[in-house]
C-alpha cells in the first residue's frame, strides 16, 4: 500500500467523527440560549462552517485523488472549482483565525466597543462580511477570469496542477504574503500578546471581568495553538519553496502542501466542542473518568467498642 492510500485511510478515520461533531455543534447552535450565538463565538462558528464545507464537500475530491491518483471529474470547470474551494477555505481559515485573535483583545480589554448595535455593526459584522466575501471574490476572479500562457490542466496531479492564481509570480507573491504569511504572523503575535496583557492588566479587572477574560483567553489559546501548529510550518516551507531554497518537485514537499491545509478543518470541530461549555462536555469527561480511571470502592465497617467506653462518652 502506497503513502497516498495510507493518508486516505487516516483522513477518513478522522473525517467521520469530525463530521458528526460538527453536526452536533450546529444542533447546539439551534437551541435557545446557546453560547455559540454569543458575539465572541461568531468567528468560531464561521471557522466551523468553513471546516464543515471542507469535510463534507471538498475533501472527497482529495480522497478520490489519494485513492486513485486522478481527478474526480476530468473537466476544466471542475479543476477551477477545486482550486477556488481549496484556496478559499485555506485562506479563510488563516484570516478568520487572525481576525478572532485580534478581536479577543478588544473583547477582553475594551468590551464597551461592542455594547451598542451601531458599534457591533461597524467593528464586527461589516469587517466579517467584507473579509469572507473579499476572499471568495478574489479567488473566483483570479481562478476564472485571469489567464496565463501554457495553462493546461493535468488530471493526474492534485488540483489539476493549480491555476494561474498560484502559477503566476505576481499572484503567487500576493497569495504567499497576504493570504498565508500575514494572517499567520498576526495570529502568532496576537495569541502570544493576549495572555501577556492579561497577566499585566489583571489587577485592574473586576472579578466578573477577570473570570470572563480568563475563559476567553483559554479558548483562544487552545484554538490558535492548533492553527499555528498546522500553519507555521506550512508558511515557512512555502516561503522557502517560492524563493527556490526548496524544490516543489520534491515529492515530500508536494505531499506536505496537499495534506497540511486539511488538518485545521478536520480538527476544528473537536477544538470547538472542547472550548464551548455545555452539559455534553461534562458528560463526556465523566464517562472517560469512569471508564479509564475507575474509583476504588472501599467498604468501611464500624469498629465494635466496649459498652463501658460508649457510656463514658456521654458522661
Amino acid at each position: 500500500m502506497n503513502l497516498n492510500k495510507v493518508v486516505f485511510i487516516i483522513i477518513t478515520i478522522i473525517q467521520i467523527p469530525s463530521f458528526f461533531c460538527a453536526i452536533y455543534l450546529f444542533l447546539r447552535y439551534a437551541r435557545r440560549g446557546s453560547p455559540l450565538k454569543l458575539l465572541k463565538n461568531h468567528l468560531l462558528m464561521c471557522l466551523l462552517i468553513v471546516a464543515t464545507w471542507t469535510i463534507t464537500i471538498e475533501l472527497f475530491s482529495a480522497q478520490k485523488y489519494l485513492w486513485s491518483g486522478s481527478v474526480t471529474i476530468q473537466t476544466s470547470w471542475f479543476c477551477s472549482f477545486w482550486n477556488i474551494s481549496f484556496l478559499s477555505t485555506a485562506t479563510l481559515n488563516r484570516i478568520l483565525m487572525a481576525f478572532m485573535c485580534v478581536q479577543r483583545h478588544f473583547l477582553v480589554f475594551r468590551p464597551q466597543i461592542y455594547r451598542s448595535r451601531r458599534s457591533r455593526l461597524l467593528f464586527h459584522y461589516i469587517p466579517l462580511f467584507l473579509t469572507i466575501f473579499g476572499v471568495l471574490i478574489y479567488f473566483i476572479v483570479v481562478n476564472i477570469f485571469v489567464t496565463c500562457p501554457h495553462l493546461q490542466f493535468d488530471y493526474s496531479l492534485f488540483m489539476c496542477g493549480y491555476t494561474c492564481a498560484v502559477r503566476m509570480p505576481n499572484l503567487g507573491m500576493v497569495f504567499i504574503w497576504i493570504h498565508v504569511f500575514l494572517p499567520t504572523a498576526i495570529t502568532t503575535v496576537a495569541s502570544i500578546l493576549l495572555p501577556i496583557r492579561f497577566v499585566i492588566q489583571k489587577r485592574t479587572l473586576h472579578q466578573l471581568q477577570w473570570h470572563r477574560a480568563r475563559k476567553m483567553i483559554i479558548q483562544t489559546s487552545a484554538i490558535a495553538s492548533m492553527y499555528l501548529i498546522c500553519w507555521v510550518p506550512y508558511t515557512i516551507i512555502l516561503q522557502l519553496t517560492f524563493n527556490g531554497i526548496l524544490s516543489y518537485s520534491n515529492p515530500n514537499i508536494n505531499k506536505f502542501f496537499i495534506y497540511a491545509p486539511y488538518a485545521t478543518s478536520l480538527l476544528t470541530p473537536f477544538i470547538a466542542q472542547h472550548t464551548i461549555p455545555g452539559w455534553m462536555n461534562r458528560k463526556i469527561i465523566e464517562q472517560i473518568k469512569r471508564r479509564f480511571f475507575p474509583q476504588r470502592q472501599c467498604t468501611v465497617q464500624p469498629r465494635a467498642q466496649p459498652i463501658a467506653q460508649e457510656m463514658n462518652r456521654f458522661t
